[in-house]
Formats: C-alpha cells, structure tokens, sequence
C-alpha cells in the first residue's frame, strides 16, 4: 500500500523593490493535518546559505504534520539579486513580511531564524511590530546576535580578527569576476574548502555530506552578494526590536564553538526574552542546526509544545541548559532557573 505524498510548492514571492524571492512550501498529507490551528513554521536561513541549510528540520517536522516554509534571501539560493544597496538587514524584515503577505497571508506563526535569519526574524519585528503581535506564536533565534557583529573575531583573535573583517569584503569583491575559477580551485583542493569550512561552521566532526552541502552553499553564494552584505553586520542592532517576543515562548540555542555568534551573544537575546529557554551545546558551531539536526529538531518540537499551551506565564529566570553530545557521554542537561 502506498503511502501518500507530501505537497511541495514553489513560488517567487515578489518584494517590494521588485526582486524575486524563492519560497518553498511543504506541507504533510491530509490525512497528517490532524491540527489545523498548527502554526506555520517559517525557516529563515544564515547569510551565504539558502533553504537547504534547514533540510534536516524541514523533514523531520513536515513528518510530525506541520507545514514548513522556506526561503532564499536575496542574493541567496534561487532568489534574484536586485540592487547592491539594498543588502541590509533592515531590507530582509521587508523581505520576510513580503514573504509572509504572499505565500502565508493567515494564520499563526512560528519563526525561526539561524545567523543572518534571526536578524531578519528581529528586523521584521523592528518595522512591523503588528505581525508579530497578530500572528507570531513561537519564535526561536539560532546561532544569531542582536548587535555587535562588528566585534567578531572568527576565533582569531581581535587583531586577526578585525584584518578579517576588514579585508573580507574587500577580497571578495576583488575575486567576484573570477568566482567561476576560484570555483574550479576550490573543486580541485577540497582539503582547503572542508578545512575552511569547519572552522567557521562546526565544532565538531560532521557527516562528508553535511560539510558538502554547507561548501556547496557558500561556493554557489555571488562573491559580490557576499561582499555587498558585509557592512549591514556593522550597523545591525536590533536588542530594542526583541520587546516584541517579550510574550512569546521562545527558543535561543548556540554552540559553545561558534566562532561567529558566539554564545554571549545569545545569552544577550535571552535576558530580553522572559519566556525563553536558552541552549548552549557543547562541542557545536556556527551551523548547528546541520551539525546537530536531531538536537536541534528536538528543542524546536518542544518549543512549539509550550507554544500550543492554552496559558503560559512569564519566567523571572531564563531556563539555561548546557547539553555534551560526544560519542560515548550520551546527552545531560544542566539546568539553571527553570519555567514555573
């Protein structure tokens, strides 16, 4: 007997400035829709990756009867570019709410957003306010930062650190209009990719395909897009635009190796967010969310229970778990403040 199919549709949702924005919904067979007031789960993506980055959780919770939409972001994936002026974060909260008012007009929500994501989740919450309070049940911000990306260090340093930040951009506008050979080196020399690649996104050994996807994402990123998106880090501040979840159960989870939002960055978003449970796991980097996809699905499952809750009440503590995944020690919980 067969089982049924899942739906999958894909459409460009059109932002305000005219740029196509790639959108996928997914959603389980009828007969696994057994909830229908069931939030929307809405997947926001970190900055040189697209939708795919979320693949693990999209199965896994289009498994357990909830819709799922994913997007690319400008200049991402499959979406379109539009003008270099307009890569800021500020422009992804537009993107988002176009994204929200095109392909998932009703209904409530549940947010969630890795890196540049959870910017873009804080963004829309900066200039439409309304949405979050009408719509959004459930938001949780993954290996991200309210500010203060300025002072990224890459795990260099704050000398190395700040010539990264400086040169980056610099050097990736250089190499944009030979991104085709500097493709074909990095297809040649794979060491250099993985090396590059798992210091800035893991903090632990993760599957060869798992790191190949994440390469795949970031060679298949414009040079330009990457570069033109590298000063709005610099100016994103959105601590003040967080009051907005203040009544919203939340989830903040961060690698203690995150070598790009570390976790003092998340313990930031946290204090602001009374009805948050605030993960730290060990041994986990910047791309946890590929890196430890069944952790990750976990918590998200058990954020989207509180959420469903008829009541909840705001907690004088934020509820801090540190959780060690290596082979051999299985998973244990240290919990500081607990929800009532």
């Amino acid at each position: 007997m067969l089982r049924p199919k899942q739906s999958v549709e894909m459409r460009d949702v059109v932002a305000r400035d005219g740029v196509c924005l790639h959108t996928r919904m997914e959603s389980p067979p009828v007969e696994a829709l057994s909830h229908e007031d069931r939030p929307l789960l809405v997947f926001c993506h970190g900055y040189s990756l697209d939708g795919r980055s979320w693949s693990f959780q999209r199965a896994a919770l289009v498994s357990r009867g909830y819709r799922v939409l994913t997007w690319d972001h400008r200049g991402h994936g499959t979406s379109g570019k539009g003008s270099s002026s307009n890569y800021t974060i500020d422009q992804l909260g537009s993107d988002l709410a176009s994204v929200l008012d095109q392909a998932a007009p009703d209904g409530p929500l549940a947010l969630i957003g890795h890196s540049m994501g959870g910017m873009a989740i804080m963004a829309l919450a900066d200039s439409h306010p309304h949405v979050v309070a009408e719509r959004v049940v459930a938001v949780a911000l993954v290996s991200t930062s309210g500010g203060d990306m300025d002072k990224v260090d890459w795990g260099l340093g704050a000398r190395l650190g700040r010539f990264v930040n400086s040169s980056g951009p610099r050097i990736a506008t250089a190499a944009a209009p030979v991104q085709s050979v500097v493709k074909s080196a990095w297809d040649r020399m794979p060491w250099v990719g993985n090396t590059l690649v798992a210091a800035s996104s893991f903090g632990s050994k993760v599957p060869r395909p798992t790191a190949q996807l994440t390469q795949r994402m970031i060679v298949e990123t414009d040079l330009t897009v990457i570069s033109d998106f590298a000063p709005t880090f610099a100016d994103h501040d959105k601590t003040e635009a967080l009051h907005a979840f203040a009544n919203i159960p939340g989830l903040v989870l961060v690698g203690d190796r995150d070598v790009l939002t570390p976790p003092e960055r998340s313990a930031a978003l946290a204090e602001h967010l009374p009805l948050t449970e605030h993960v730290v796991v060990s041994r986990g980097g910047h791309n946890i969310m590929m890196e430890h996809p069944e952790l990750v699905t976990d918590h998200l499952l058990s954020l989207l229970k509180r959420a469903a809750q008829p009541s909840y009440a705001p907690v004088g503590r934020v509820r801090v778990k540190s959780i060690d995944i290596r082979p051999g020690r299985g998973r244990f919980a240290l919990t500081l403040g607990s929800p009532q």
